[in-house]
């Protein structure tokens, strides 16, 4: 298995988040302050920088007001896509 920080699945969660948050219109530090997390966190994540795992990605889809389900099966299908 191959690590996610780079890959292209890693892309696509950072490309999937930023498109969150924008589509919330909220900023980085916005939705940083509705996580109760710091705006690097928001920064790292939307560049790859750094891992989200599963509840991670759950808060901020609720957060930005998006169903998490609807979004992770959004991931699954562009994954098998790169496939």
């Amino acid at each position: 298995m191959k690590k996610t920080i780079y890959s292209e699945n890693g892309k696509i969660i950072a490309d999937t988040l930023a498109r969150l948050r924008k589509e919330a219109k909220l900023t980085q530090r916005d939705l940083a302050r509705k996580l109760e997390r710091e705006h690097s966190f928001v920064a790292h994540c939307e560049l790859g920088e750094r891992r989200v795992d599963l509840a991670e990605f759950y808060w901020i889809c609720k957060a930005c007001d998006a169903s998490p389900s609807a979004e992770a099966s959004k991931l699954m299908t562009a994954f098998e896509r790169l496939e």
